[in-house]
């Protein structure tokens, strides 16, 4: 949480920083990070119920990716994602078993998703600081591996499959400390992630003169 509220304060500085768009036609940036969703919190939960089983999760953070082309003023398009996984480990797991006998057992399971899209942004950052917008849509395809222990594979759990995923993009901002290299913090309303950060690379565009254009 206190992540969050240094990440989101850093942000609302770098906008009110921002005045006019600096994203060129033909520009090309790269974003490279890790972020944060709400399938990864609830998969990463540990709990107990009594008489029935207990879980003990874990899950990875949100690795993220984009790459965003200028194509205008104002105006850029890309394609972006992400990947995490989350693995659960029920212990004291109670089924029926083919003889119609009732039998505890443990098991395990992985979940994977990998999400891949479109985006297009409106920019307004000015200068080192590239703020902007916009909204993502694309697929997110989920694998289950389960490994169990004399035990069927319980109904509830699907073997994956793939559905489409929309993203809107509140406000993400590019905060460059040299030409073509700086940090980067975006907030996402749905999948894969709904804050990341990390590593940015952006190439032609002149910031040394950080000039309002």
């Amino acid at each position: 949480m206190h992540f969050l509220k240094s990440s989101l304060l850093i942000m609302a500085v770098c906008v009110a920083m921002a005045s006019h768009s600096q994203k060129e036609k033909g520009a090309i940036a790269i974003n490279a990070g890790v972020g944060y969703s709400f399938f990864g919190l609830l998969g990463s939960l540990n709990f107990s119920i009594q008489d029935e089983f207990e879980m003990e999760g874990k899950a990875t953070p949100v690795y993220t990716g984009a790459i965003d082309y200028g194509y205008g003023e104002h105006i850029s398009i890309g394609i972006g994602g992400g990947y995490q996984s989350v693995s659960q480990n029920i212990k004291n797991y109670t089924y029926i078993d083919a003889n119609g006998n009732e039998t505890i057992s443990n098991f395990k399971y992985e979940i994977s998703r990998v999400n891949v899209g479109l985006r297009a942004l409106f920019h307004y950052g000015n200068g080192k600081v590239d703020a902007y917008s916009g909204g993502k849509i694309g697929l997110t395809y989920y694998s289950v591996d389960v490994e169990t222990q004399n035990v069927d594979n319980p109904s509830w759990l699907r073997t994956g499959g793939t559905g489409f995923a929309l993203q809107l993009i509140p406000v993400g901002v590019r905060a460059y400390v040299s030409n073509n290299i700086g940090i980067f913090i975006e907030t996402g309303i749905g999948a894969p992630c709904f804050i990341s950060g990390g590593i940015c690379l952006g190439f032609g565009e002149d910031r040394t003169s950080n000039s309002n254009r």
